[in-house]
């Protein structure tokens, strides 16, 4: 494996994990909407951030070569995703 392909795989990891705490993120904000603790303005903060989250997934993912899938939830198996990189060692 070159370094170039360890490192998009180091890449793909990463971005999967970062996904995951996003998921966390969003499923938080929206108990905390539904709870009412925000304010109107925390409420739209929020959203933007979480917009601008995802936009950036989609720069990394299309720099790794991956294809997008925003909007399409998977579930993420990390397990599976270091199993296929040792494998390609």
């Amino acid at each position: 494996m070159s370094g170039q392909d360890a490192g998009r795989a180091l890449g793909r990891i990463v971005v999967a994990v970062l996904e995951i705490v996003c998921e966390l993120l969003e499923r938080q904000a929206l108990r905390r909407v539904d709870a009412g603790t925000l304010t109107d303005e925390q409420v739209e903060n929020v959203g933007q951030a979480l917009i601008s989250l995802q936009r950036q997934f989609a720069a990394l993912r299309e720099a790794l070569g991956e294809p997008d899938s925003s909007g399409v939830r998977l579930p993420v198996d990390i397990a599976s995703l270091l199993d296929d990189e040792r494998t390609s060692l």
